[in-house]
């Protein structure tokens, strides 16, 4: 692949979920690495009996319609966002008569007063936040005492190979200054003392973490590529090197997925990493 010849620092920003981003992960690959844990984490917020539930970094609404499936009616669901697209698709996925709040809102500097909430839940999000600490301390801030937070971030990509597949199909199509938002993102936060030490860090008790695997299934490699590829701010990180070669990419990461999990359906095991603790 050729590079830019634009001159500076080749970076991006790893929480804009912006432009065409939000729809093609809504579309490709939110449901294949999504869906998993959010019916795991509805389970659990169902089990806390909790009636006021915040939950940061809804994306397109994938945990936020499984939270509001297991709620009572009368409880009260807050789902907020960085990125107003994703919440638009957000409001479309869970539907406008759901009963739910919707608020833009940067986890790190939450608008919410103290102690608003019995439970936090905050799926995939925490990756991409630059203060990690300071998103961890906003979430104890608001929750009453007593209450609970879950957090699910990704294990490392030795813990979830077709993910592993995709960043080498990359890294091998720009050898001299490769994409590494995978590794460095989304799959970026994968040490369980690391998530442990940061609940602690921020005033959080009982605090666990725990490997959680799933199997999940996508309808085909090709979709699965194009999802991971432009389903993620990792497709701004390739337009730096190459703005032309975006279905290129694509394409190579659908062949090398194919070669290893089949071409249709793509069924694999998952992994994330999901932590708790308590106010």
């Amino acid at each position: 692949m050729k590079h830019s010849d634009q001159a500076g620092p080749r970076t991006i920003d790893d929480a804009a979920y912006v432009g065409a981003i939000p729809d093609h992960y809504h579309r490709s690959i939110g449901p294949f690495l999504s869906e998993p844990y959010a019916q795991h984490i509805a389970l659990r917020i169902k089990e806390l009996g909790a009636r006021r539930v915040l939950e940061t970094a809804c994306g397109t609404g994938i945990v936020t319609r499984r939270l509001r499936e297991v709620l009572p009616d009368d409880a009260l669901l807050v789902a907020s966002d960085l990125n107003p697209p994703m919440l638009a698709i957000a409001r479309r996925t869970v539907g406008e008569r759901a009963c739910v709040e919707w608020a833009q809102a940067d986890m790190a500097k939450l608008h919410f007063t103290d102690h608003t909430f019995d439970a936090v839940v905050c799926q995939f999000g925490l990756m991409f936040v630059r203060d990690k600490l300071a998103a961890v301390r906003e979430a104890r801030r608001v929750l009453q005492p007593g209450g609970s937070f879950l957090l699910t971030t990704w294990a490392t990509l030795d813990r979830n190979p077709i993910i592993g597949v995709a960043h080498r199909a990359i890294v091998g199509l720009f050898p001299d200054d490769p994409p590494q938002y995978l590794q460095r993102a989304a799959f970026g936060y994968g040490d369980r003392n690391a998530v442990a030490g940061l609940l602690d860090q921020a005033g959080f008790r009982d605090v666990e973490v725990h490997l959680v695997a799933k199997t999940s299934v996508a309808r085909s490699a090709q979709e699965l590529a194009a999802g991971l590829v432009e389903g993620h701010p990792l497709v701004d990180e390739i337009r730096l090197r190459d703005a032309a070669c975006v279905p290129a990419v694509v394409d190579a990461v659908a062949r090398a997925i194919a070669r290893q999990f089949g071409e249709h359906p793509v069924k694999t095991r998952i992994a994330a990493l999901i932590a708790s603790g308590v106010a």
